[in-house]
């Protein structure tokens, strides 16, 4: 076998300032690559039924009893996964979604007034053992989208399924769309809307105004690119916001429950939904991602059903007598 030797100018090469430093910014431009905001509006067309209306595509992926065929709800689930202390009542109200004109990116415009009817939600993310204990329950069922769990941070033994250790209150990801929602839809929930998210992340009828979910300085409230080291932490652990909700900015990704439409209307709006849609609309950002993602304003979708950084949190319906404000 032919000796191959290298040619000691090569090891002079790559111990240069220059090649140092272009290594780092190719690293840097990984981890910017995974919170990629970009404004995807196509779809594997084979795999959906399309049709058209005006400048977008209106697709219908597969309908709500399909999603709710192979979901047996638990009447106790919520209890014993979720317990009440874990969940926050968000009062009713109006808020301006969006951003005012020159700010903030285009897709965030015009801003408009939307007003919510009571909801409740999820004081953190769900986490890998609320998401285990919903797969040994209903098992991890697939779709055309693929399994519901498809990441490494749950294991299988025969018929349950357990958090790594130390992962128990990390926040579950590389979990389908349909498998969130058919989560939600065990514990008697749902995905938020979009417009309930925003409200939500912005403190709803307490809010403060500010940039971030819970302050101007991201710092305080949220794990991203620079104060996270590179990884999703367990839920909690940062400061919430003046709801008592926490990481809505940072951590994960969170999914919602409407499809993506890139443009606001002027119009005020009553508890609006997008039922459908290309793409699902994601809202949050993660530990990868700058500060300008995480602004509770931010929204973005991708043609992924699942990522490493993309997790979810339940909101769930509230009867009128229970609110105040509703």
């Amino acid at each position: 076998m032919k000796k191959t030797t290298l040619n000691p100018s090569y090891f002079r090469v790559i111990n240069t300032p220059k090649f140092v430093s272009i290594n780092i910014i190719m690293l840097l431009a990984i981890l910017f690559s995974a919170c990629a905001n970009e404004d995807i509006e196509t779809a594997n067309l084979q795999q959906v039924k399309t049709k058209s209306k005006n400048d977008k595509h209106i697709v219908i992926p597969h309908t709500p009893e399909e999603e709710e065929d192979n979901i047996a709800l638990s009447q106790d689930s919520l209890g014993k996964v979720i317990p009440d202390s874990e969940i926050i009542l968000v009062e009713g109200g109006s808020f301006l979604m969006g951003s005012p004109q020159g700010i903030g990116k285009s897709n965030e415009h015009p801003q408009h007034k939307v007003t919510l009817s009571c909801f409740k939600i999820t004081k953190y993310e769900i986490t890998n053992q609320q998401f285990a204990q919903f797969l040994t329950d209903q098992g991890n069922q697939a779709d055309k989208y693929g399994k519901w769990f498809q990441g490494k941070d749950i294991e299988q033994n025969g018929k349950k399924f357990t958090p790594r250790k130390g992962l128990e209150k990390r926040p579950v990801v590389r979990v389908t769309w349909s498998g969130a929602k058919a989560f939600a839809m065990w514990v008697g929930g749902r995905l938020p809307t979009e417009a309930e998210w925003e409200y939500a992340a912005k403190g709803g009828v307490k809010s403060s105004g500010y940039k971030f979910s819970g302050s101007n300085d991201l710092g305080e409230v949220g794990w991203y690119i620079d104060n996270s080291g590179g990884r999703m932490h367990d839920v909690g652990e940062k400061r919430p916001n003046e709801l008592g909700i926490y990481d809505m900015s940072g951590n994960v990704w969170e999914y919602t429950g409407d499809y993506y439409y890139r443009k606001y209307t002027n119009e005020a709006q009553k508890d609006p939904q997008q039922s459908s849609g290309v793409q699902y609309l994601r809202r949050g950002a993660s530990a990868y991602c700058p500060a300008s993602a995480c602004r509770s304003v931010n929204r973005s979708t991708n043609i992924e059903n699942t990522r490493h950084n993309m997790g979810f949190r339940v909101a769930f319906p509230v009867k009128v007598k229970t609110c105040i404000r509703c």
